[in-house]
């Protein structure tokens, strides 16, 4: 496991958890990296038993595996689950759109341009992936905020283990924040227009252009992160 900081005092649990959970979303930890009681103890300054609650919960999560007799690895990423989870997602996303736009006014629309303004503004700093990141699911939010469907959003941000990971390989590996930022004001076009065919095509074209950008390295130079079903 990776060890970027160390801690000098005991960390509560939770924090450990948080920790190791968003390192291993954001892939500073690898797709089948090992993950062992004692590296999180000695980073963590923890004892053995909060050390094993933390794994028992990323476990619980999907994001970590244990092999009986050998040791705790972070999961691989599923090309099948993913394809599966933007299915369920552009199915739910669409019909909360349709929502949205029934009801669509000049607040809502602010929102949604605001967003792009500082997707735009983001784009001309020294930003960081994580940073495009948080803004890109703020984005898709407003809807499903705004159609009082939260709560399926954040049933979505539970269920996207893999696809979180996914999409932060394609942000960190290919970069190409301009063509999803396209993408983004496309689609708030479409809105505004309710324009039902063309937010169906983009939200479809949106969320599978992972796939599209990563190309042939998801069997080549990152084949080692995916199980190839």
């Amino acid at each position: 496991m990776s060890t970027y900081k160390f801690y000098d005092t005991a960390t509560k649990p939770e924090e450990v958890y948080k920790s190791l959970s968003k390192d291993i979303l954001n892939l500073t930890i690898k797709p089948g990296q090992v993950i062992t009681e004692q590296e999180i103890c000695e980073k963590y300054n923890i004892s053995r038993t909060p050390s094993r609650d933390v794994l028992q919960k990323l476990k619980n999560d999907g994001l970590v595996i244990s092999i009986p007799y050998k040791a705790n690895y972070v999961t691989l990423l599923s090309i099948e689950t993913i394809k599966q989870f933007i299915y369920m997602r552009r199915v739910l996303e669409i019909a909360v759109i349709k929502d949205f736009i029934e009801n669509l006014d000049d607040k809502q629309i602010h929102k949604l341009e605001s967003n792009l303004d500082s997707q735009a503004s983001l784009l001309q700093s020294d930003f960081t992936a994580e940073e495009f990141y948080r803004l890109d699911g703020e984005f898709h939010a407003i809807w499903f905020s705004a159609t009082n469907k939260l709560k399926v959003w954040e049933q979505i941000q539970k269920l996207q283990v893999h696809y979180t990971r996914f999409r932060m390989l394609d942000i960190v590996v290919i970069k190409d924040f301009q063509s999803i930022f396209n993408d983004h004001q496309k689609l708030v076009e479409s809105i505004k227009n309710r324009d039902i065919e063309n937010i169906e095509r983009h939200i479809t074209d949106h969320l599978n252009s992972g796939f599209a950008r990563l190309g042939d390295k998801i069997h080549t130079e990152y084949a080692n992160y995916f199980i190839h079903e």
